[in-house]
């Protein structure tokens, strides 16, 4: 195995473990017993799941900075003379230039990536507060429902400046 590899297992590893450092120190347990706990149990999944991608994204940033870019030239170097590259050749050159736009065309992939995952959950999220925004109107003036608020799992239409909520009434 590479150094790089090894490095790259390292880092996968680590962020790895710090998400489940994360999960074993524990956020609480969740309360059930209300029809809102399925809703709210889905909010917060996707919640947890932004949270974990952002430990894991951090994990990883923190540990690939550790290496400095000498130390980076250092492990291209011997990388490409393992390929038998001789020292001061072209071909060294060109290996270590394809090597470090291998590491940048990588790294473009997972920020792509990154960003599409975070646009899904992002338009999901929306059309989660759409959902509520509906239902609540539609339960206007059911005394079943409490009317919602601040403290309702939904939040505030700017539109119209009305709560909303998976479990509430508008007004």
């Amino acid at each position: 195995m590479t150094n790089e590899a090894d490095l790259l297992m390292t880092t996968t590893s680590a962020a790895m473990h710090c998400v489940h450092a994360r999960d074993g120190a524990g956020m609480g347990s969740r309360s059930g017993g209300d029809s809102a706990a399925p809703v709210a149990r889905s909010e917060s999944d996707r919640l947890a799941g932004i949270v974990r991608l952002g430990l894991i994204a951090g994990c990883t940033l923190a540990l690939t900075a550790c290496v400095t870019p000498q130390e980076r030239r250092a492990m291209d170097q011997r990388q490409c003379a393992e390929f038998g590259f001789g020292a001061g050749t072209d071909g060294l050159a060109e290996c270590m230039m394809g090597l470090s736009q291998q590491r940048t065309q990588i790294e473009a992939e997972r920020s792509l990536q990154l960003q599409a995952q975070l646009a899904e959950q992002n338009r999901r999220r929306e059309a989660q507060h759409d959902l509520f925004k509906v239902l609540s109107l539609q339960r206007s003036g059911d005394r079943a429902f409490p009317v919602c608020g601040a403290s309702s799992d939904g939040g505030m239409d700017r539109r119209t400046m009305t709560w909303y909520g998976p479990n509430c009434r508008s007004r």
